[in-house]
């Protein structure tokens, strides 16, 4: 399955860590399909750990918790750390422009 919204942001020359973050992938327990993401912005939401550079990915149909680097097309730790520091800014990011606390 083509994600075309992925493909849409890779074809505009959004950066490596933005279009990997947002490509869906099916959880390993449930096959609910989601992004990273949004798996930091809504399963991992309050969690002081997800603006961390937390290394780990949350399904947030069956809450299970899996490492960044068992996702597909994902091939070794600094892909994964850097992933991780990425989506960790952005979810900082917004929470300050919204004007929230990283605490639960």
């Amino acid at each position: 399955m083509i994600n075309g919204f992925y493909e849409a942001m890779r074809a505009k020359g959004f950066s490596y860590n933005t279009t990997k973050a947002l490509r869906k992938f099916k959880c390993p327990v449930c096959e609910f399909e989601f992004s990273m993401m949004y798996a930091r912005t809504i399963a991992c939401q309050g969690c002081s750990e997800a603006l961390k550079d937390c290394p780990k990915v949350r399904c947030a149909k069956c809450d299970h918790e899996f490492f960044i680097g068992e996702t597909p097309e994902i091939y070794n730790e600094w892909q994964e750390r850097s992933i991780s520091e990425h989506i960790s800014n952005v979810v900082t990011k917004y929470q300050q422009d919204m004007g929230w606390r990283a605490k639960r």
